[in-house]
């Protein structure tokens, strides 16, 4: 079973289901709720909890998957079953590990839509046309990114490869590295982590 609510009706839903669902697998793509609360409102262990993002709608997302201890290989085959056609997963051990998921991956499409604006916006700065910025940005960005999925080597080499010393490149980098854009993004990432820690708080935590 699917639990695809929103956290403010989550309790309210299970309660009226746990009768009903006994021999269940409950999939959970609620944010924020912690498996154990959710298992605790089900009256059932048999729970896992998802962390997909949006790139699912077109086959390519991220899915984090994190299940209750108890769960049979049998019953985590159906559960891959079911998120395989929304893009690629991984299971995580630790349940406190989705929250930096969120942070990475669940949040992380619209990072990427934040540096896909900017590169657009500065190429019509410079001269170009709206459209033709947002294809060269954004197949800069598809291409990029199946080149550091295909290739062996980590995207800081990849990087350097690319960045001719005395090069534009080299300028464009040392600019985002003197304004230490690379620490305030981490940063950000950490305050996502921070912020989905907050909201498994508010919702209710593990027994």
């Amino acid at each position: 079973m699917v639990w695809a609510v929103k956290p403010q009706t989550f309790r309210e839903a299970a309660t009226e289901a746990r009768a009903f669902t006994p021999e269940a697998v409950h999939l959970s793509v609620a944010a924020g709720i912690r498996s154990g609360t959710i298992a605790e409102w089900l009256g059932t262990e048999r729970v896992v909890r998802a962390m997909p993002n949006t790139p699912a709608l077109i086959g390519k997302g991220m899915t984090a998957l994190f299940a209750r201890p108890g769960l049979t290989p049998a019953e985590h085959a159906s559960v891959e079953q079911v998120i395989a056609p929304t893009g690629d997963f991984l299971w995580v051990d630790d349940e406190k590990h989705l929250d930096a998921v969120t942070a990475l991956s669940g949040s992380g499409p619209a990072y990427v839509f934040f540096f896909l604006e900017a590169m657009i916006q500065a190429g019509a700065d410079m001269g170009l046309t709206r459209e033709q910025a947002h294809k060269l940005a954004v197949g800069t960005f598809v291409g990029a990114s199946e080149l550091a999925r295909k290739s062996d080597e980590p995207p800081e080499l990849l990087r350097q490869r690319v960045t001719s010393k005395g090069g534009t490149t080299y300028a464009a980098i040392t600019s985002l590295e003197q304004d230490q854009v690379h620490l305030q993004f981490m940063r950000a990432l950490h305050a996502a982590k921070h912020r989905a820690r907050e909201l498994g708080e508010e919702f209710g935590t593990s027994p």
